[in-house]
């Protein structure tokens, strides 16, 4: 298991929500997953099946990683290509390219190169950075839970296993600690 570095998903999706957004509860859902094969067809495969269910897309991805980590098939953290991955946010004054505009120089030189790829306009203005050994930082802005904020939201993606998450999710809040607007 992980050392509490990242939440479970049923630690962040509530059951009430679930049956609220799908009509069943995630037990229920899991066990009809069992009933189709759900262990090993694959994280693709449950999803589109609860989709054919009628569920909402982003429910079926929450739900089926739900399902996943409750059967034992990943752990908290952990992608459907095997790969890790934390996240960290924090919410800001601003708008959203004008406050992406200021972030990227700040994590330009925390990591001592430019961004590998820039994503401007729409709702989740982004840019990312590849390192060499192919672990990426994505950062996204998007509108803020109040008005004339800006969620920022920073994830470290293809970490090597597990044991690189607490390291990772420190470093992406002393990132978000430490930026200026």
């Amino acid at each position: 298991m992980t050392d509490g570095t990242v939440r479970s998903h049923s630690q962040g999706m509530a059951a009430d929500r679930v049956l609220a957004a799908t009509g069943r509860s995630p037990d229920d859902w899991y066990e009809r997953m069992d009933a189709v094969s759900g262990r090993t067809i694959g994280h693709a495969a449950i999803a589109a099946w609860l989709i054919e269910q009628g569920v909402e897309p982003w429910w079926a991805q929450g739900v089926t990683i739900g399902y996943e980590q409750a059967r034992g098939l990943r752990i908290p953290g952990q992608r459907s290509d095997g790969s890790f991955a934390v996240s960290a946010s924090r919410q800001v004054p601003g708008e959203r390219e004008a406050v992406l505009d200021v972030i990227v120089p700040q994590c330009t030189a925390a990591f001592g190169f430019a961004p590998t790829s820039e994503s401007r306009g729409g709702k989740r203005p982004s840019a990312r950075w590849t390192f060499p050994d192919r672990e990426s930082v994505l950062l996204n802005t998007e509108d803020g839970s109040r008005a004339d904020t800006v969620r920022i939201s920073v994830q470290r993606e293809r970490l090597t296993g597990p044991e690189r998450m607490s390291d990772a999710k420190a470093e992406l809040q002393g990132l978000l600690a430490g930026l200026r607007q």
